[in-house]
């Protein structure tokens, strides 16, 4: 026997309408074949994580203000003390050149460590945001990635001449990694090749690690890609 159903083609309603009514007319063939019921579905409601856009800024931040400060901070560092000779008087005395620099390093990698704890602090307790995977995971990820971060410090000191010029040269490196490494908005959204060419930027994989650990509570070494990546900038800015 067939069934005719009348609609009206403009409302955006129909194929709701019809879908509903051809399930009604396949369970009333069920029932007169009397075939037995193989699946039966129960619904059951959950809670699912709210994430808002500040959740998704927020290890954008903590990425961020790592970078900046021990690229752009380490950077002036290091070129006052050349431009004052302090680099020199420190070779003439018994200090050794590796325990100044090793000590620098310490400094600024805890804190970073501490850095990182305020602004999520703060994230969390006064702007709402939400942390739902371990924190000590992110703090591993910013102290790796922070000698990257430290290593083009101790470079852009070493090249520029001067404070003024150390500033400029270390915002040059550290503003595009800002903007186009995903702090603000996914590298997805980039034109072109540029979406891929960012992803193997040092604050790329830090940050979608990050947010890995913070957002979806994944354990951070089930990023191996973005660690490597990290490592390969750890290795190379080492020997320069």
């Amino acid at each position: 026997a067939a069934i005719t159903l009348l609609y009206d083609r403009g409302d955006q309603t129909a194929p709701i309408i019809i879908g509903t009514v051809q399930q009604f007319i396949e369970e009333m063939n069920r029932q007169m074949l009397q075939t037995p019921t193989l699946l039966e579905l129960r619904p059951e409601g959950i809670q699912s994580r709210q994430l808002t856009y500040f959740d998704f800024l927020l290890p954008g931040f903590v990425g961020m203000g790592v970078m900046t400060y021990s690229v752009i901070g380490l950077a002036s560092t290091m070129a006052l003390y050349g431009e004052q000779k302090i680099l020199k008087r420190i070779l003439a005395t018994p200090l050794k050149v590796r325990t100044f620099f090793a000590s620098q390093i310490i400094a600024h990698l805890a804190l970073s460590v501490v850095q990182a704890v305020i602004i999520v602090a703060a994230g969390v307790l006064i702007f709402g945001g939400h942390i739902y995977g371990n924190f000590l995971g992110i703090l591993v990820l910013v102290v790796i990635a922070n000698v990257v971060f430290l290593n083009l410090g101790f470079i852009v000191g070493a090249i520029a001449r001067n404070v003024r010029a150390a500033d400029g040269l270390a915002n040059a490196v550290a503003m595009p990694m800002m903007f186009l490494s995903g702090t603000f908005f996914p590298n997805e959204t980039l034109p072109g090749v540029l979406s891929t060419a960012v992803e193997y930027l040092p604050l790329s994989p830090l940050l979608d690690a990050m947010r890995g650990v913070a957002l979806d509570a994944r354990p951070f070494w089930e990023y191996p890609t973005e660690l490597t990546i990290l490592g390969a900038w750890i290795a190379v800015t080492s020997v320069v």
